[in-house]
């Protein structure tokens, strides 16, 4: 779901700089504007933000300061591990319950944007709350798996669910590139 929803994220992006393209090509050349290119635009950027969320999660893409969690025993490693992971499960529940609560908010108000098109926001919004309750079951997910790895094995926890090295990230970055090269 992650990945596919991180698909969706490239290609709203691809469709938003194709719109912008056309628009500005068209104001340059045509004189005329397709008008509303800037307002889904913003959507589309809270849209990959939401989605991206889950994705980065499981990739072990958010920034964590660990200074001194690698001077640290395999247990206590494991345990900085699991607080780690449930503040940030306590945060995508606390944004997931906001993008909902704000969500219904605006059904009941029938919010619209303060632009010409008049767009109903709670549409661009159902995609917010989508984004941030997949990623808060996806937190959820990950803090289980961390926790009952790390009751067995605190040392295959950590490298399961601890924070990419230095030297993991280059070498992930090497592979995603020789796999480019390779690709059709």
């Amino acid at each position: 779901l992650a990945t596919g929803f991180a698909r969706l994220s490239g290609a709203a992006i691809a469709a938003l700089a194709a719109a912008s393209g056309v628009d500005v090509l068209a104001r340059r050349l045509f004189g005329f504007s397709l008008q509303g290119t800037d307002e889904y635009g913003g959507y589309v950027l809270a849209m990959i933000a939401s989605l991206g969320l889950s994705q980065a999660l499981l990739q072990r893409g958010h920034t964590r300061v660990d200074i001194l969690v690698p001077l640290l025993g395999a247990r206590l490693q494991a345990a900085v591990n699991l607080m780690a992971l449930a503040t940030l499960l306590l945060y995508a529940l606390f944004i997931a319950g906001y993008a909902y609560a704000t969500w219904q908010e605006t059904i009941e108000f029938d919010s619209r944007a303060n632009s010409p098109l008049q767009t109903p926001l709670w549409a661009p919004q159902m995609i917010w709350v989508i984004g941030t309750w997949t990623f808060a079951v996806t937190a959820a997910w990950v803090f289980v798996g961390a926790a009952r790895l790390a009751w067995r094995d605190p040392a295959a926890a950590n490298r399961e669910y601890g924070p990419l090295s230095a030297t993991q990230e280059v070498r992930e970055l090497a592979r995603e590139l020789d796999q480019g090269r390779r690709a059709p």
